[in-house]
């Protein structure tokens, strides 16, 4: 008996990802004259200087995580003093790849589609696509390794570990047209991954995409699992709106360690057991879905009533991204076996322990293994894990029929 097809929503673009040049990043920082006091801004991103500033910014504190750049040209100048290499990014596509790393096609609905697209998608992948006219521009990927390292006369950075930026300006994603055939799609699949809705800047056009969404989830197949992965959005208003609409009708509700202290507003200690279970309880509570996930850079866990049936999703999503991190794009399934015997942290062991005593059976926690690596990925590591996990609900009718609020 053959898979139910798999349904990953929504969008793509063409990434430019970068490589890190702390020269050329530190002559910018020079030219422009940046100092301490620029690093900390999170207003609207105009001018080359105010890109060079928000990327220094997120270095100083090792962090992750995507903007808006009012004018692509910004984008396409700054790229153009780098090396780098393209490919093809946006949550549903880098999951559909980590899916076919085992054996898992899937279906990708697109903002756009062109040759370029066409050659970057995974092979065997297909697509739905709206019609539009809207212009797309490539994104801006910077991913900078642990202990980068930037001076200049006014700056001397450390990075205290590797993490990734995105920069976009994307219009086809930003009022992305959904296909009118997502209804019939959505209707024969085991699987629906609802993500890349954070690009969508107005209201009434975030309103009409998740009419149109809810719709489609409502003609599902009783046994299919919906899956909404939150996201840096770029309106934090419309995040709310997404996040109140999706919650009601998903199965599983997933964001990442960063998107979880955005949601609790405030800073979340990874490695303290009780004061991440008291984060998760919240967000679980307040979003009223059958399974909460989180993913981080030391664990993945899953908190609901339905937590532990998840939990081989979650340690697939984790030996994938794993993978991904220590071998890039072209990571294989021996990759993926060999880093599920990796050693954990002592302190990520710790954690693990304390979270199970804590929480009981409604917490599934699965530890992300050390793997050292000169060079790690750190560009779609969430949306490797989203993709290993729904991999592994598509093939587990159980856990699909345990966790879907249509199975009952």
């Amino acid at each position: 008996m053959s898979t139910p097809p798999v349904v990953l929503g929504f969008g793509a673009a063409v990434d430019r990802e970068v490589t890190w040049d702390a020269v050329v990043l530190g002559e910018l920082a020079r030219h422009h004259g940046i100092g301490p006091d620029d690093l900390g801004g999170v207003g609207p991103i105009r001018t080359e200087r105010d890109l060079v500033a928000s990327i220094l910014g997120y270095l100083a504190h090792g962090a992750g995580g995507e903007r808006r750049v009012e004018d692509p040209d910004v984008i396409t100048t700054f790229c153009a003093r780098f090396t780098g290499v393209t490919s093809l990014g946006g949550t549903c596509v880098r999951a559909a790849a980590a899916m076919q790393r085992l054996g898992q096609q899937a279906t990708v609905h697109l903002s756009f589609v062109d040759d370029q697209v066409r050659a970057l998608l995974p092979p065997g992948t297909g697509h739905l696509v709206g019609e539009s006219t809207e212009p797309t521009y490539p994104h801006l990927i910077l991913q900078y390794p642990s202990g980068a390292r930037l001076r200049t006369d006014r700056l001397d950075l450390v990075a205290a570990r590797a993490n990734r930026i995105i920069y976009v300006n994307d219009p086809a994603n930003e009022r992305i047209a959904l296909s009118p055939d997502l209804d019939e799609a959505v209707a024969g699949a085991s699987v629906f991954l609802v993500s890349g809705l954070n690009a969508l800047r107005t209201l009434p056009d975030l309103r009409s995409r998740l009419e149109t969404v809810e719709r489609s989830i409502e003609g599902a197949r009783p046994d299919a699992l919906v899956f909404y992965e939150d996201a840096g959005y770029h309106e934090l208003d419309l995040a709310e709106v997404a996040r109140g609409h999706l919650t009601r009708l998903v199965d599983v509700y997933s964001l990442s360690d960063e998107e979880l202290s955005v949601v609790v507003g405030r800073p979340v200690d990874l490695l303290d057991a009780a004061d991440v279970l008291d984060a998760v309880t919240v967000v679980a509570s307040a979003a009223g879905v059958p399974v909460l996930v989180v993913h981080s850079r030391h664990w993945a866990l899953a908190v609901g009533a339905a937590a532990s049936h998840v939990a081989p999703a979650l340690a697939t999503g984790v030996a994938l991204a794993t993978a991904r991190y220590a071998h890039g794009s072209t990571a294989s399934a021996a990759d993926v076996d060999s880093v599920r015997n990796a050693p954990v942290e002592e302190a990520t062991t710790r954690f693990v322990t304390g979270l199970s005593v804590l929480g009981g059976a409604r917490v599934a926690c699965v530890p992300v293994p050390v793997v050292e690596v000169e060079h790690p990925t750190t560009v779609g590591l969430g949306d490797t894990f989203v993709g290993g996990f729904l991999a592994e609900c598509a093939a587990a009718p159980a856990i699909r029929t345990a966790v879907s609020r249509r199975a009952s």
